[in-house]
């Protein structure tokens, strides 16, 4: 039984069944039907299964392996009649579960949620993630050491040696990693719609998933109805603008944050002259290490705060702490970041680095970082291993030009988010004359959308076809601790 603690209804095990003929527009195999009582008391029917599709397409559709990409339908009981129409959840990371994503709608969706869709809800656990097959996830860490400062120098061989690891062991396995890459999940997306019977499709991508779903359009422009874009990533902003990182720690400045970039600068320049020697517990062994803390661990660990609200709110105080010499919390983080950092997923690395960007981006961006506060951490480690995992397919400089589409689209960025900041969403519409940007104010890369009653109003609009006269939309302001 699947989804022990949400299955209202038996799990019924209904015979497989070929939606489609022809390996390259996919079947769906293994198909289990089970139901989910939402919170409003909504019965909602789940179907999961499998859609087989090819490993790596050539010229003529064709390939010599294949992939089991793990799919979940959802589907309100009291629907009767096949739709033609499906809302598809296409996850971030890369490597973030579509299933999962579904799966939360239908246990947590509102009723106000559930008005939104005219068609199916699917989700897709993208090649080589979640239940898909096969799972390129890896436990292989970096094994960065505790007894130096963090610092590209030092790390940068060790992740290479360990990513190298893993790409010969799949590899070996006859799993060919240069499969994995945007152009082959466009068109795995379309083969899903294909195998389940859709004619059109609503793409709601996130982070990466918006990056998807945009190369989806470009390669399957007539199976898209409608494009929501949340923290919205271009073809070509793979990596990230480490000026815009300074934009955001600017704006918290001007929201309540007063002394943060001041303390910021201190802290980087002592610890860049005079590493901090730190006696930490490991909250999860309580055992005790010696931790030499570096200006880079703190631009690597405040990089990667900026994207959650919960870390932003703490960021001025920790800051204060280190400009008074208090080292230890850091050190904690650092502690438990060296510690677990690794590979975590191959289909990551594929995807970004196949995607990569133009010279001009690559150029901007060793620019900016020359003398963005936090360096280049923000782009730590996808950034520097290309020659990792070679072979790489470059998806080339057509891929990462600006998709040109009429399709309608909503964008909703959020102005304290570095990673998919706002100008991604200006460049990206400048190409979509139906697009429709709204910015989410006080919001960092990753916010509510569902829980939002607000947001899900702009869906509503937008989903109707009607008219939108608002821009921005302001959360709660950053509560700093």
């Amino acid at each position: 039984m699947i989804w022990r603690s949400q299955v209202s209804i038996a799990v019924v095990a209904i015979a497989m069944m070929v939606l489609t003929a022809g390996l390259a527009h996919g079947q769906l195999l293994e198909p289990v039907t089970a139901s989910v009582t939402a919170p409003d008391g909504r019965v909602i029917e789940v179907t999961t299964g499998f859609v087989r599709v090819p490993e790596l397409r050539n010229s003529r559709g064709a390939s010599s392996g294949t992939i089991d990409l793990a799919i979940v339908r959802l589907r309100p009981s009291q629907t009767t009649a096949r739709s033609t129409k499906a809302h598809v959840v296409l996850a971030g990371g890369p490597g973030e579960s579509g299933t999962n994503l579904a799966m939360g709608l239908a246990r947590q969706g509102s009723a106000a949620l559930w008005q939104l869709f005219d068609g199916d809800v699917i989700g897709i656990d993208q090649r080589g993630t979640g239940r898909s097959r096969p799972n390129l996830a890896s436990e292989v860490r970096y094994d960065l050491p505790l007894d130096k400062p963090g610092s590209l120098q030092d790390w940068l061989p060790r992740v290479e040696q360990a990513s190298r690891r893993v790409a010969e062991e799949f590899r070996g396995r006859g799993i060919r990693l240069e499969a994995y890459n945007t152009h082959e999940s466009a068109d795995d997306v379309a083969d899903v719609g294909r195998a389940l019977g859709y004619e059109r499709m609503t793409l709601w991508g996130r982070s990466y998933g918006s990056h998807l779903a945009l190369a989806t359009v470009a390669r399957h422009p007539g199976i898209v109805d409608r494009l929501v874009l949340v923290s919205p990533e271009g073809p070509n902003h793979t990596w990230k603008l480490p000026a815009q990182v300074d934009v955001v720690i600017r704006r918290l400045v001007e929201r309540g944050a007063t002394d943060l970039e001041a303390n910021i600068r201190q802290v980087l320049t002592r610890l860049a002259a005079d590493p901090a020697t730190v006696v930490v517990k490991d909250a999860r062994s309580g055992t005790s290490h010696t931790v030499v803390l570096g200006a880079f661990d703190v631009q690597w660990i405040t990089a990667n705060a900026l994207g959650d609200p919960r870390l932003i709110a703490g960021l001025p105080r920790a800051f204060r702490e280190m400009a008074k010499g208090n080292f230890e919390q850091m050190a904690q983080i650092a502690l438990l970041r060296r510690s677990t950092a690794g590979v975590a997923s191959a289909m990551k690395h594929m995807m970004d680095l196949s995607s990569g960007a133009t010279v001009e981006r690559q150029r901007q961006i060793e620019s900016e970082a020359r003398d963005a506060l936090l360096g280049n951490a923000i782009n730590f480690p996808g950034f520097f291993e290309a020659n990792a995992w070679a072979p790489v397919i470059d998806l080339g400089e057509e891929f990462r030009k600006p998709v040109k589409s009429d399709i309608p689209a909503l964008l909703l960025v959020a102005d304290l988010d570095p990673r998919t900041p706002m100008i991604n969403a200006r460049e990206i519409a400048a190409t979509l004359p139906a697009a429709r940007i709204v910015v989410i104010e006080n919001a960092t890369h990753q916010f509510d959308v569902f829980g939002s009653p607000a947001i899900l109003g702009l869906f509503a609009q937008f989903l109707r076809g009607e008219a939108m006269n608002i821009s921005t939309l302001a959360l709660p302001a950053v509560p700093f601790q």
